[in-house]
């Protein structure tokens, strides 16, 4: 009976799920026990709260706009440009795919510039290569023609030490290079960041990290340094 209420939980969270977000979960639920479907819906109703926020939102013509999950989510990036308008577009727990769900709402805003950062969860997740870059060149093209000018960052390191092995860097370097790739065929400045958070080991240098895949106050503040430098 337990195991049959589960399922039900389920099916019917997968039922209320939108596009391909929903897709993302779905792929996810072998083994799913009530905690993890909990969390499941608690991250899906993060995304669908968020999203529905920025829709109802009503500033055009800003200055910048961050595009990412939660490594954007967390950066008060409007301090960081206190002279100009800036939005911030970041969704914890997103990937590739949600982004491309919800890029509308960003391309409608008019930006000069905007940043995107995406990729993390992707790998977490299992997101095969192929799939994720169909999913970036998506976000890409929607920015063609516009008046933004888009830039396309690259995927931190972790340090394994501190979260785990869920996330490798061998695999984030891999699509780095993909990102990069896109971005040199399409004409876009690519910001590589990846080198400038890297201790001595080749990890996420645990003076940028309290977690081991987030950033601290300094990592923010090395970010930002590197955007002003590299842009």
């Amino acid at each position: 009976m337990k195991k049959m209420k589960v399922l039900l939980f389920v099916s019917l969270f997968l039922n209320a799920l939108f596009l391909g977000y929903g897709g993302l979960v779905a792929s996810q639920m072998d083994g799913i026990n009530h905690a993890q479907a909990a969390s499941m819906q608690k991250s899906a109703a993060y995304y669908f709260t968020k999203k529905s926020i920025f829709e109802h939102a009503e500033l055009y013509d800003v200055d910048k706009i961050f595009i990412g999950d939660s490594m954007t989510d967390y950066g008060e990036f409007q301090e960081y440009f206190p002279d100009e308008v800036v939005l911030n577009r970041g969704i914890r727990n997103d990937v590739a795919k949600g982004v491309f769900h919800r890029i509308e709402e960003v391309v409608n805003r008019n930006a000069k510039e905007a940043y995107l950062m995406i990729g993390v969860n992707d790998i977490r997740h299992g997101e095969n290569r192929k799939d994720f870059e169909k999913n970036i060149r998506a976000i890409v093209q929607s920015f063609e023609g516009t008046g933004t000018k888009l830039f396309i960052q690259s995927i931190l390191p972790v340090n394994n030490g501190l979260y785990g092995k869920a996330v490798s860097n061998k695999k984030v370097l891999q699509f780095n290079d993909l990102l990069r790739t896109i971005a040199t065929e399409k004409g876009i400045e690519y910001i590589d960041l990846y080198a400038y958070f890297l201790d001595e080991h080749g990890q996420l240098d645990e003076r940028f990290t309290v977690d081991g895949l987030h950033l601290n106050g300094e990592g923010y503040r090395m970010w930002i340094d590197r955007l002003h430098r590299q842009t």
